[in-house]
């Protein structure tokens, strides 16, 4: 409690640095490459590990070249003057990319205070209704990282942010262009800030009419054979190597640093020869994914002791509920104080909420009422109590109460355990969500999500 209100208390500025530097560092430690090291090839992934696959970049006219595989891609941003799109196929490691971007410019930012604040918005949020790209921003910064408005604003103005954008892709298919566009009129606006990183599919980005106004481009580019045998070797992953190598439909879906990282981690729950037997590329992916799921819902973690561990049902049930309410709201992240009404299914359910909260807050106010009589010995504290639980019944609730009741109706009509945080804290320690923030997860990669949705 006493860290919470410390760091409540700190300027805007430095609070915002520590929670993005925290939640960079805890998706950068539960990543799937971290966990094939540390799992299978008992060895702890060092902070600077190098990347395993190859990065085009391209500046301006001039001819593409191969970043070395040590050099940093700070180095491109620096070379670049910091504006930069980074593209890749699905799973091609575009956000470990920019999350490790990110780790740099925080570290620097937190020993300049001169330089801008990176921070990073998920493009998926974006809406055609959001407006411009600039109030996008500064509700985010409110709703994300409870940043004043007028706090977002003057940073803007100021060009004292650094916007990290990931997930062009998430954007709805239709939307897409005119998510370009709504940036490029960002980027040629007063409000223009000095540096700007925007992440994106490669075909996404390749089928939309526009272009980004930015400076340079880096490309992530597929494993090559060589690479993905070196990497499930290190990863002492030799049997499933041999059972890909000469197949060349699974090879071509190792090519991507997520499904090898996933190949490595799922291999025992992996019939492979049933999976050989697959002819669609779609498939075979659901194939990885479904095993994937069902190895990490394995074993015991340190929130739920031996004998009270959940079943492999309550998990998909739970993930899958939320993974579908996170869809249908087009959000990558959920924030467990700030779970909208919205998410009630049922109109009954909806009754239940605003029963509870009309009742929990009107009973606090007649308590306020009752503590005002024994303070002051008459029955008019009572009255005045009375007379406020008959306002508060006609108007909004208080935030934390609301929050509560919601909790509470959809606790009681299962789509949500107990104790919704510990639950996913565990799906955190079993791979499958990423907890970015104080009450902040996510799953560990949209495809994930997706695949949740639809069991």
């Amino acid at each position: 409690m006493l860290r919470f209100i410390s760091h409540r208390l700190q300027p805007p500025r430095d609070r915002l640095l520590q929670d993005v530097k925290r939640e960079v560092q805890a998706s950068r430690s539960h990543s799937l490459h971290n966990a094939v090291l540390s799992n299978l090839s008992q060895q702890a992934a060092p902070p600077g590990v190098s990347r395993c696959w190859d990065v085009d970049v391209k500046v301006g006219n001039r001819p593409s070249f191969r970043l070395p595989p040590k050099a940093s891609i700070a180095k491109v941003f620096d070379r670049t003057n910091g504006k930069l799109v980074i593209l890749g196929a699905i799973g091609a490691g575009k956000t470990t990319t920019l999350l490790e971007l990110a780790m740099v410019l925080v570290s620097r930012a937190q020993k300049d205070a001169s330089l801008p604040l990176p921070v990073l918005f998920e493009l998926g949020t974006w809406k055609a209704e959001s407006g411009a790209i600039a109030d996008w921003l500064i509700a985010q910064l409110r709703f994300k990282y409870n940043i004043p408005i007028a706090v977002g604003k003057q940073w803007l103005a100021e060009q004292k942010l650094l916007p990290l954008l990931d997930g062009l892709d998430e954007v709805e298919t239709h939307r897409q262009d005119s998510c370009i566009q709504a940036i490029n009129q960002f980027i040629e606006s007063e409000l223009t800030p000095k540096h700007l990183i925007i992440c994106s599919s490669f075909d996404a980005y390749k089928n939309s009419p526009n272009r980004f106004r930015l400076q340079a481009a880096i490309l992530l580019k597929p494993l090559t054979e060589a690479q993905i045998q070196n990497y499930l070797l290190e990863a002492r992953s030799r049997e499933l190597w041999y059972s890909i190598e000469h197949e060349p439909d699974l090879l071509k879906l190792a090519k991507a640093p997520l499904f090898v990282s996933m190949m490595a981690l799922a291999y025992e729950d992996i019939l492979i020869e049933s999976w050989k037997r697959i002819s669609s590329a779609e498939e075979q992916r659901k194939y990885l994914l479904t095993a994937y799921i069902r190895r990490q819902m394995t074993g015991v973690v340190k929130q739920y002791p031996r004998g009270k561990e959940l079943r492999s049902e309550q998990i998909r049930h739970w993930l899958g509920w939320l993974a579908r309410k996170m869809e249908q709201e087009g959000i990558q992240e959920v924030l467990l104080d700030k779970i909208p009404s919205s998410w009630l299914q049922t109109g009954d359910e909806r009754r239940m909420y605003q029963f509870g909260v009309k009742l929990v807050g009107g009973l606090i106010w007649v308590i306020l009422g009752l503590v005002v009589m024994l303070v002051s010995g008459s029955i008019w504290g009572l009255i005045a109590g009375a007379i406020a639980a008959i306002i508060s019944a006609c108007l909004p609730g208080i935030p934390a109460i609301e929050n509560l009741i919601l909790h509470l109706v959809l606790w009681s009509k299962g789509h949500i355990p107990w104790d919704y945080s510990r639950f996913l804290d565990a799906a955190t320690d079993r791979l499958l969500m990423h907890k970015t923030g104080d009450r902040r997860y996510r799953f560990v990669h949209n495809l994930l999500q997706e695949h949740f949705a639809e069991i």
